[in-house]
């Protein structure tokens, strides 16, 4: 797909994602406040990543994660598509910004990357890509998880 890239989570990316809320979608199934979002992770999460996922000037989709306290694991926190049926990465989105993610892991040493809280819907397209479902507990939600290692 040689018109696909990534970048940070731009001005542009922001704009264009404030036109996704019309979606009538609500957290945690989309409808995600990326301004406050992203805002928040760079002032609290030094360790972040942040990706925007572009078909050429197309947003596609969001994400954000961070590393834990030692790179032991990557955890994907909130990731979201267009809600637009013609996008041209449509059922792709989550597949990229899981490759990014786990790039970034091997990157940072990390032996696993999870997926916090993930959405029911996307659980066993997650598994097809070798994640293993964890249940909650009191402290910690539940998350998908694959060792990198």
């Amino acid at each position: 797909m040689p018109h696909v890239r990534l970048t940070p989570i731009n001005s542009e990316a922001l704009t264009q994602s404030s036109t996704w809320h019309t979606a009538g979608r609500v957290p945690p199934n989309g409808g995600w406040n990326w301004g406050a979002w992203v805002s928040h992770y760079r002032r609290k999460h030094h360790k972040r990543f942040e990706a925007a996922i572009w078909y050429r000037n197309q947003l596609c989709g969001l994400c954000l994660g961070k590393t834990s306290g030692k790179n032991i694991h990557v955890r994907l926190e909130i990731l979201e598509g267009s809600p637009s049926i013609s996008h041209p990465l449509r059922a792709r989105v989550a597949f990229i910004a899981l490759t990014a993610t786990e790039l970034y892991g091997y990157a940072c040493g990390a032996s696993q990357v999870r997926i916090i809280d993930p959405v029911q819907g996307a659980v066993n397209s997650y598994k097809a890509l070798g994640y293993i479902l964890k249940t909650g507990t009191k402290k910690e939600p539940r998350f998908l998880v694959k060792n990198l290692t």
